[in-house]
């Protein structure tokens, strides 16, 4: 028969949720310490902020080239030289007359950088030119 007192030959029917709890804690905390260090791939500009932007949003085939605020030219997050960059255009423009550049200028590069990057988008006969900007927040100067 089966009394109201348990004895010490029954197993245990209850779950011991503390030592879930203490693994699940620790994993929380480990995601969180390592989403603080990664940062995502490539350029770190600080684009120029509009209250309207320009065309459709960006796409996986696009060319994206980017001028960091020393003048320095990126296409795809890769660094790399004018020559490279007037290749890499010439290689896109004989493949689609129509592809898309996208022009990102951080907002303290000099002009003539991201006038020289349009330029030589045109000299390979692409005319559909973006420069992305971010988007103003309403209340801010």
């Amino acid at each position: 028969m089966h009394s109201g007192v348990e004895s010490d030959d029954e197993p245990m029917a209850a779950m011991n949720f503390i030592p879930l709890i203490d693994i699940a804690l620790t994993l929380v905390i480990i995601l969180m310490v390592t989403t603080a260090i990664v940062r995502p791939p490539g350029v770190s500009l600080k684009l120029p902020e509009t209250k309207t932007h320009e065309g459709a949003p960006e796409t996986a085939k696009d060319l994206v080239i980017a001028v960091n605020s020393e003048g320095l030219f990126y296409i795809d997050g890769t660094q790399t030289t004018a020559a490279k960059c007037q290749e890499r255009l010439n290689a896109v423009a004989a493949k689609d007359k129509n592809a898309r550049v996208l022009v990102k200028g951080d907002r303290s590069v000099a002009y003539k950088s991201v006038m020289e990057v349009m330029d030589m988008a045109r000299q390979a006969g692409l005319s559909r030119i973006s420069l992305i900007t971010d988007p103003k927040i309403a209340g801010q100067p």
